[in-house]
C-alpha cells in the first residue's frame, strides 16, 4: 500500500471515529435533556388539566363539547388521550390524538398521519388518573393515557430520527472534507517522497541532483542525509582518484627499473647474470604486491579518523602559516598580519588545525580585493582557544551562510575562480574532528569573520576515545 493510500485511510478512519464519538456523546446528553423536558412538560399539563376540570365541574357552566375543546390543547407528548367522568361514572369528555390529527405540537397530515397512527398503536401505554375535588369532596375523575416511557414518545422518536439523519450527513461532510484535505496533503508528501527517491537513484548512479527541500521534518532529514552522503561519496571518489594516481606512480618505479635494465642488456652494457635476474624478480614481486593490494585499497570503506595529538606552541604554528602565505598576499597588496603576540602551549592535532586555518586564509585571499586587509587574532583561555580570521572582502549573503560549509559548494562570485569548493568543508570537518567549532559572521561588501573555537587540551579526551 502506498503512503498516499495509508494516509487517506488513517485520515478517513480518524474522521469517522471522531464524528461517531461526538454523535454518541451529544446524543446521550441531548436525549437525556429531552426526556427530562418531556417529563416536566407532562407534569405541568397534568396539573393544569386537574385544575381546569375542578373549576369546570364545580361551576357546572361548561358544556361537554366546551370541555372537550379545551382539553384538546393538552394533547401533547406523551399524552395520547384524556377521559373525564362525573361522580356517577358517566363519561363527560373523551379526546385523543386519533381524533385530532396532532402528535405533540406537530400537525400530521396524509401519509405521515397514517404512519404515525400505526406507530403509536404499536407502542405501550399506561393510565394516570386523578380525582376532581371541590373543597375536599370528589366531584369527578380524569384518566390521562400516556406513553409508558419517554422512549415511546413520538417526539422522542422524531428527535432521534432527525439526530440520526444529521449524524449521517455530518459523517458524509466530514468524509468529503477529510478526503479533500488528505488528497492535498498526501499529494504534497508524495511529491516530496518521489523527489527524495529520485535523489537516492541519482546518488546510486553517481549523478548530481538538485531538489527543493521538503517542509516535512522527517523527509527533510532524509534529504539532508542523502546530501551529506553524496558529499562524502564525492570526497571519497576524489580520494580514490588520488590513491589511484599514487598507485600508478608506485608502479612506474619498478617498471622504469625493468625497462632500464632491459635496454642495458640490449645495448650490451649489462650482462644477464643471476644477480641481474634477481633484480628483475624483486621488481616483479613489487609490482605483484602493488596490484594485489590495489583492489582492497581502492574499495576500502573505512575512513581514517585517528588524531595525531601533540603539544605545540600556537603562536609559532600561526607564524609558520603566515610566513608560507605572506608572499602571495604581498603580491596582491593585501595587509596580512597577526594582531596577537601571546604565546601558549596547546595539545591538539597540529596538521588538522593548520589545514583549517590555511583553508580559511586561502578563502579570504580569494575574496579580498587588492589593497584590502586580512587580520588574525587569537585568545588563549584556561580551557579553550579562540582564533578569529577577519577580512574586508566581498562578504557572504545571509542565504549562503548555511551553504558555504557544504562540500563542492561554489557561489556566483567564485564560479570563475579556481578551486573545487572543498576548502571550507574540509576546514569544518577538521574542526569537528578535534572537538572544535567554526562559525562565520559576514555582511555583503563589508567582509567576513571566521571564528574557530577548540579545546586547549584534547589529549586525555582523545586517548579515552581511542
Amino acid at each position: 500500500m502506498t503512503v498516499k493510500k495509508q494516509w487517506l485511510f488513517v485520515l478517513i478512519l480518524i474522521a469517522i471515529i471522531s464524528v461517531v464519538i461526538n454523535t454518541m456523546v451529544l446524543s446521550t446528553l441531548t436525549n437525556q435533556y429531552f426526556k427530562d423536558y418531556i417529563k416536566d412538560s407532562y407534569d405541568q399539563h397534568f396539573n393544569q388539566i386537574v385544575e381546569y376540570l375542578s373549576n369546570a365541574l364545580k361551576n357546572g357552566s361548561y358544556s361537554s363539547s366546551q370541555i372537550s375543546m379545551d382539553l384538546e390543547t393538552h394533547l401533547v407528548d406523551p399524552i395520547t388521550r384524556i377521559k373525564v367522568y362525573d361522580l356517577n361514572g358517566n363519561l363527560i369528555s373523551d379526546v385523543s390524538t386519533d381524533v385530532q390529527s396532532y402528535v405533540g405540537n406537530y400537525p400530521m397530515h396524509g401519509m405521515m398521519h397514517h404512519m404515525m397512527g400505526r406507530m403509536m398503536n404499536s407502542r405501550f401505554e399506561e393510565v394516570d388518573y386523578a380525582q376532581i375535588k371541590d373543597n375536599g369532596k370528589a366531584i369527578g375523575q380524569v384518566n390521562i393515557i400516556k406513553y409508558s416511557s419517554a422512549e415511546n414518545s413520538a417526539a422522542i422518536w422524531m428527535f432521534q430520527s432527525s439526530l440520526l439523519k444529521n449524524s449521517i450527513l455530518s459523517i458524509v461532510i466530514v468524509l468529503l472534507v477529510a478526503i479533500g484535505i488528505g488528497i492535498l496533503v498526501s499529494d504534497k508528501m508524495n511529491r516530496d517522497l518521489i523527489h527524495t527517491a529520485e535523489m537516492a537513484q541519482n546518488l546510486d548512479m553517481g549523478n548530481d541532483t538538485l531538489i527543493g527541500h521538503s517542509k516535512v521534518k522527517e523527509i527533510h532529514m532524509i534529504q539532508q542525509s542523502l546530501e551529506s552522503l553524496q558529499s562524502r561519496l564525492k570526497i571519497r571518489q576524489t580520494s580514490r582518484k588520488t590513491l589511484i594516481d599514487e598507485l600508478v606512480h608506485q608502479t612506474r618505479t619498478p617498471l622504469t627499473i625493468l625497462r632500464t635494465h632491459l635496454e642495458g642488456i640490449e645495448d650490451g652494457i649489462i650482462e644477464l647474470v643471476p644477480e641481474e635476474i634477481k633484480i628483475w624478480e624483486n621488481q616483479i614481486d613489487n609490482i605483484t604486491a602493488i596490484i594485489t593490494n590495489m583492489s582492497s585499497m581502492i574499495d576500502a570503506e573505512k575512513t581514517e579518523n585517528t588524531l595525531a595529538i601533540e603539544e605545540f606552541e600556537l603562536s609559532q604554528l600561526i607564524r609558520q602559516i603566515v610566513n608560507g602565505l605572506k608572499a602571495q598576499f604581498k603580491k596582491k597588496h593585501i595587509d596580512f598580519r597577526v594582531n596577537t603576540q601571546e604565546k601558549g602551549m596547546i595539545k591538539s592535532d597540529k596538521y588538522r588545525l593548520s589545514q583549517a586555518i590555511y583553508n580559511i586564509l586561502t578563502n579570504s585571499y580569494k575574496f579580498t580585493k587588492p589593497y584590502g586587509k586580512v587580520y588574525i587574532t587569537y585568545q588563549i583561555n584556561k580551557d579553550t582557544i579562540i582564533i578569529s580570521i577577519e577580512d574586508n572582502g566581498s562578504g557572504i549573503s545571509e542565504e549562503e551562510l548555511d551553504k558555504i560549509f557544504n562540500a563542492y559548494y561554489k557561489n556566483n562570485k567564485s564560479m570563475g575562480s579556481s578551486g573545487d569548493g572543498l576548502g571550507l568543508y574540509i576546514a569544518k570537518e577538521n574542526m569537528t574532528s578535534i572537538h572544535g567549532t567554526i562559525v562565520v559572521e559576514s555582511e555583503i561588501n563589508k567582509g567576513s569573520r571566521f571564528i574557530l573555537t577548540l579545546p586547549k587540551n584534547i589529549c586525555m579526551k582523545n586517548e579515552e576515545m581511542l
